[in-house]
């Protein structure tokens, strides 16, 4: 018969404590690291909106559009060609010009912005996490064994109270 380790409640509580403070300490890495990702990722983001509005907004006051600047709305585009102030193909190019700039207007940036930096943190993220789990995982098994035996011991305890019991009451019956 193999010899168990008999877990004290000092060991159990020890252990308790341990995997708490390896939860705490593992939780606060992770939050750091996903707060800083996430100023990170921000500022990047933040950065490469203000571009991509630069060069949109570049785009859209270029010399390609200066023709619509005489039109305030579409529809201007359209009571021109009714006053015969340009004609049919004019109308045509002003209108597609238009739904262009439109276009350009509309255009987001799409995605989020990610490169080595915040990769980096991903798996950081990742490892530490990893790091901690299996000696968190140890602590409550100690635990978890230490309520096993506890139950084992008093269910032992309760057969040997009602053997106990029940050779009383056959000496005495």
């Amino acid at each position: 018969m193999e010899c168990e380790k008999i877990i004290l409640q000092s060991e159990r509580d020890a252990a308790e404590k341990k995997a708490r403070e390896l939860s705490m300490a593992r939780n606060r890495a992770c939050a750091l690291i996903q707060d800083a990702m996430a100023r990170y990722i921000k500022e990047k983001t933040r950065a490469r909106s203000k571009k991509a509005a630069l060069e949109k907004d570049a785009l859209i006051k270029s010399p390609r559009f200066k023709v619509l600047d005489d039109y305030d709305r579409f529809e201007d585009i359209q009571e021109a060609y009714g006053c015969d102030c340009i004609d049919e193909k004019e109308r045509d190019r002003l209108e597609d010009l238009w739904e262009e700039r439109e276009a350009l207007k509309n255009k987001t940036v799409d995605g989020i912005y990610q490169d080595n930096v915040t990769e980096a943190l991903r798996e950081a993220y990742e490892h530490t996490v990893l790091l901690w789990d299996e000696e968190i995982d140890e602590a409550y098994a100690t635990c978890r064994e230490f309520e096993k035996q506890k139950r084992e011991a008093e269910i032992n305890s309760n057969a040997w109270l009602e053997r106990q019991m029940a050779e009383y009451n056959r000496m005495f019956a």
